[in-house]
């Protein structure tokens, strides 16, 4: 069975995390796990006053179990809620290894963290799964009608297709934003044969276009992606290494900070 987990943070039924999700699950029959993480900071697990004030959140937490079974009934899914008490990544990279997707949001750039040092990026680099990113106060509808696909011939963005495959054969229109080539053909691995693998899996691309060549490709993707008014952008994360991105920038960094629709993502 297709297993989604929602990372819940807001228990509230206009947080977009929550209504993606659940649309997802419901368009895909999918079991829909909502999960909320009682943040333990190390540093403060031996404070009596604060384990008190963590007590009370888990608590309150587990309380919502009614609310998110009334939501699954309301999408017509099958789901479960979890309460986990711990440090924030480990807990949801662990977690999230058994979903198929993981719903969660998109960093946010208010919360003060360091560029590359917010949550959802460092869970990006564990060994999480594919993770469907939500902008934080994003009001649309999760249609999955026009998807673009950013794809350059990694095993990042092959993981990432593959994630897809779900979404990709009910869009009415797939585009492949392609940066794939052979630089050192016998020598380095070819590129990947996305094309013919996508028509093994049923799926029909409407357009084929060139990867921007430009020093701000992130900025272009997502120019391209709002032209055609895409519901979904599919991506591999940490196309460059993986420090160069934190340090210097990129394609996965702009796209992260910058990004106005759901992003689905694999590493």
């Amino acid at each position: 069975m297709f297993e989604i987990l929602v990372n819940t943070e807001e228990m509230s039924n206009d947080n977009p995390v929550v209504r993606t999700g659940l649309a997802l699950a419901s368009r895909h029959n999918a079991y829909a796990t909502g999960l909320n993480i009682v943040e333990v900071f190390p540093s403060s697990m031996y404070m009596p006053d604060v384990m008190a004030v963590l007590d009370a959140e888990e608590v309150e937490a587990k309380q919502c179990d009614a609310w998110w079974m009334n939501l699954c009934r309301e999408h017509g899914v099958q789901g479960g809620w979890e309460v986990i008490r711990g440090v924030y990544v480990p807990i949801l990279a662990r977690r999230s290894c058994m979903a198929d997707i993981t719903v969660s949001r998109l960093p946010n750039r208010e919360a003060g963290y360091p560029s590359g040092m917010d949550y959802v990026t460092r869970v990006l680099l564990s060994a999480a799964s594919p993770m469907l990113l939500v902008p934080p106060k994003w009001e649309g509808n999760f249609r999955q009608e026009r998807i673009v696909v950013a794809w350059n011939s990694t095993q990042e963005s092959m993981r990432a297709l593959r994630a897809a495959v779900p979404f990709l054969r009910e869009a009415e229109m797939v585009c492949l934003i392609d940066g794939s080539s052979d630089e050192l053909p016998g020598f380095a691995p070819p590129p990947l044969p996305a094309r013919d693998w996508l028509t093994r899996q049923g799926i029909k691309l409407h357009s084929t276009q060139p990867f921007p060549s430009t020093a701000k490709a992130g900025e272009a993707l997502l120019n391209q992606a709002y032209a055609m008014h895409a519901d979904l952008l599919v991506m591999g994360a940490w196309g460059h290494s993986r420090m160069t991105e934190l340090i210097l920038g990129g394609t996965t960094r702009h796209i992260l900070e910058h990004a106005q629709l759901p992003v689905l993502m694999a590493h």
